[in-house]
């Protein structure tokens, strides 16, 4: 039988996993803490979208949005950061990095990466994604990169990447929300790779910018929603918000959520050869086993075991569970429940050898939570 070159590395994939050592692990949680409260801090309407990542340096930095009067995606907002240097252990006290005042559609996060050629920290955000507000006056509506230095204590000014792309002037793109990484391994080692998908109805896609100087990001081909171009009903394939890892071979690893809830309740894996420049529907794959109510989850590659976090029900926003795979997620066969009640968006980060973070929204948007699970490897 012919064996298609895509399909024998990921074959390799697995037969490497099932040659190695049996790897036993039996994480718990280990800590909890609350990093933000809606309508209590600053008189922040809802804090929402979280995200996290780990600095060079060891620090943990959070990432939210603020929105100032309402909980609904199109509104004002700051985009707020807390930092721990500490392992998560305890955090400093919110700033707001960036501002839109009272512009009807502003901020919206977003990934956060690193570009480790220049040791720089790039934040990716859009403004005015949802179309709903004048421009006139003001910067464009767009996808945006806010950069820093000195790992977070210091910010540049925002710049639309269609500055150095005109092709992606108005470009009406939701990145992720988690992070975004930078390619480890060939091929196209060093290029910086976020995710997320179109947000109009009939257009809704999963599409990735790619940039291989840092400066300037390429739109790829995309996974396109069916049927293209029409409007969408429950059943339908609609990939929505997604996170990525690399596997160690240098194949990219997205985990996506199944907006329409096609085939199943469940979400959405498919792997890319070329550097996230396609992502091929032959090797696109449903994870039944990671039952999902339609929302955004957390893939990270610790140490080559891969991590998913998300809620675990079929239909509601409850449960937030931790799962994990020992075979570069062809499975995942084992959990660890992290709170039962109301749970939402999340996002994963390494800590140390034997530590990760999860941030994630907790009782109905009412808090942002870090938890702390020591993985006893």
């Amino acid at each position: 039988m012919a064996i298609f070159p895509q399909t024998f590395v990921f074959l390799s994939i697995l037969t490497l996993n099932t040659l190695t050592d049996v790897i036993s692990i039996k994480p718990f949680v280990l800590e909890e803490q609350l990093i933000w409260e809606s309508k209590a801090e600053g008189e922040v309407s809802t804090y929402r979208i979280p995200l996290i990542i780990q600095v060079p340096t060891g620090d943990l930095l959070a990432f939210s949005e603020a929105r100032k009067y309402s909980s609904a995606d199109a509104g004002a907002k700051f985009i707020a950061m807390r930092r721990s240097t500490n392992g998560g252990n305890s955090w400093g006290p919110t700033s707001f990095i960036l501002n839109d005042y009272k512009v009807p559609d502003g901020l919206n996060l977003g990934t956060v990466m690193i570009n480790r050629n220049n040791n720089t920290l790039i934040l990716v955000h859009t403004f005015c994604v949802h179309s709903v507000c004048n421009t006139t006056g003001q910067k464009p509506s767009g996808v945006f990169t806010v950069t820093s230095t000195d790992w977070g204590y210091s910010w540049q000014e925002p710049i639309n990447m269609a500055e150095n792309n005109p092709l992606l002037a108005q470009l009406h793109w939701d990145p992720g929300p988690g992070y975004g990484i930078q390619k480890k391994y060939n091929p196209h080692k060093g290029r910086l790779i976020t995710c997320g998908h179109l947000p109009t109805a009939s257009e809704r896609s999963m599409f990735c910018l790619y940039s291989d100087d840092g400066v300037t990001w390429h739109l790829n081909e995309g996974l396109f929603g069916l049927p293209y171009q029409q409007t969408k009903v429950t059943g339908d394939f609609v990939p929505g918000e997604v996170q990525l890892v690399e596997l160690k071979n240098g194949t990219l690893l997205a985990n996506i959520r199944n907006t329409y809830t096609y085939h199943c309740h469940c979400r959405i894996q498919v792997l890319s050869f070329d550097g996230g420049q396609t992502f091929p529907f032959s090797h696109m794959r449903l994870k039944e086993e990671l039952v999902d109510p339609g929302v955004c989850g957390s893939i990270l590659n610790f140490n080559d075991i891969i991590f998913f976090s998300h809620a675990y029900n079929p239909s509601s926003r409850v449960n937030m569970t931790l799962h994990w795979s020992l075979d570069s997620g062809a499975s995942y066969q084992s959990m660890l429940n992290i709170y039962p009640k109301g749970s939402a968006y999340s996002c994963l980060s390494p800590i140390d050898e034997n530590h990760i973070g999860l941030i994630f929204e907790k009782d109905g948007y009412k808090y942002i939570s870090f938890v702390k699970i020591q993985l006893n490897l």
